[in-house]
């Protein structure tokens, strides 16, 4: 090999090397731009789902905010000053405070608070909304459901009524929303009582029954939730433990807070007083009960099953009547009265209330965020 050809070989591997060496160089500063890349777009998923969690809950601390105002005192007087604005067959309210800043970690969020419900409905829906006071972008949604204390009307039946004869009574006392009964069926928002037309309601028919001046309205609560319209999240099982407890322990019949009956056939017995009402449950196995014999009875009287087959009629009831069923024989000699309509029933309503009057509680999976 001459000098020359040596050299020329020389200078090609050379420019090979640099070559190499620049491509490596290149692929180092590539990588290096990706890496730093994807650690700023980590970084960035990383404080956005910590902001989203942040307002997500800063949302959720509305929702408690809200139950809160509603639930300040045992008297439950700030729901009662809530004013509520009508919109298309619903209502809307606002907290005396309805929005507050509140901080987590580096950011302040603004909460709004709002109360929404049907109309006359005992259920109301907190929505609370938090967004980033200085990026709008960031924000979070929650709703939490809650029913109201204890303030069913004088007849609650989930499903209709008909065939009412004989002239029975339905009192609503100084009810403010002038409810006589009430039903799951949503149809039953048709029509009025006393203008002598059953026409117009398909599915709570007036008949023979005095309402005196009360009147019907629908979907008061979900089909087939009558049990947890009253009793909110106590089961059957809870209620008739306590009553079999009772039993068991020899309590007198004026003290007791609790009566489940089984049997089928006729009913006589008076239970409870206005300042001492009781929970009355005849359960399926019991039917609609045959009561007579005029008993006055002051509590809620839930029966667990339609009374469509046998008579029902000949008791003064003061509280609240629940069917878990349509009803057509709700005849004469039956009188119900709103709690309002006994003196000192509002204002004590017993020990055997003491688990659904108090007051405003969360109703179980109706929470979301979205």
């Amino acid at each position: 090999m001459t000098f020359s050809n040596f050299k020329s070989k020389a200078r090609q591997q050379g420019a090979a090397t640099l070559l190499v060496v620049t491509m490596l160089a290149l692929a180092m500063t590539v990588i290096s731009l990706t890496t730093a890349r994807t650690g700023i777009m980590e970084q960035q998923i990383v404080g956005n789902d910590l902001r989203a969690r942040e307002a997500f809950e800063a949302a959720n601390a509305g929702i408690e905010y809200g139950i809160a105002y509603l639930t300040n005192d045992s008297a439950y007087s700030n729901y009662k000053r809530l004013t509520w604005t009508n919109s298309d067959g619903n209502q809307s309210s606002l907290p005396n405070t309805a929005s507050e800043n509140i901080t987590l970690g580096d950011f302040s969020y603004m909460l709004n608070v709002t109360y929404q419900r049907e109309l006359k409905s005992s259920y109301i829906k907190v929505l609370s909304i938090a967004t980033e006071t200085h990026d709008n972008t960031i924000t979070a949604t929650n709703e939490q459901y809650v029913k109201v204390q204890f303030n069913a009307p004088p007849l609650v039946i989930d499903g209709c009524l008909d065939g009412v004869v004989g002239g029975p009574d339905l009192y609503i006392g100084t009810r403010a929303d002038s409810i006589a009964v009430g039903t799951s069926n949503s149809s039953a928002n048709q029509g009025v009582w006393g203008d002598g037309n059953d026409a117009d309601n398909p599915c709570l028919k007036q008949g023979h029954l005095n309402a005196h001046g009360g009147q019907p309205v629908g979907a008061l609560f979900p089909p087939g939730k009558a049990w947890e319209y009253i009793f909110g999240t106590t089961t059957r099982e809870q209620i008739k433990a306590r009553a079999d407890a009772e039993v068991a322990a020899r309590i007198a019949d004026s003290d007791r807070n609790y009566v489940w009956v089984s049997d089928s056939g006729n009913y006589h017995t008076s239970w409870g007083s206005p300042t001492h009402p009781v929970i009355l449950v005849f359960d399926a196995a019991a039917d609609c009960p045959r009561i007579n014999g005029s008993p006055t009875i002051y509590g809620i009287v839930f029966v667990d099953a339609p009374c469509s087959a046998n008579g029902w009629g000949g008791a003064a009831i003061y509280g609240s009547v629940v069917i878990n069923g349509n009803v057509s024989k709700l005849n004469a000699n039956t009188a119900i009265h709103d709690w309002t309509d006994a003196s000192g029933t509002v204002k004590s309503l017993g020990n055997s209330f003491s688990f659904i009057n108090d007051g405003i509680y969360k109703i179980p999976g109706t929470w979301k965020d979205f």
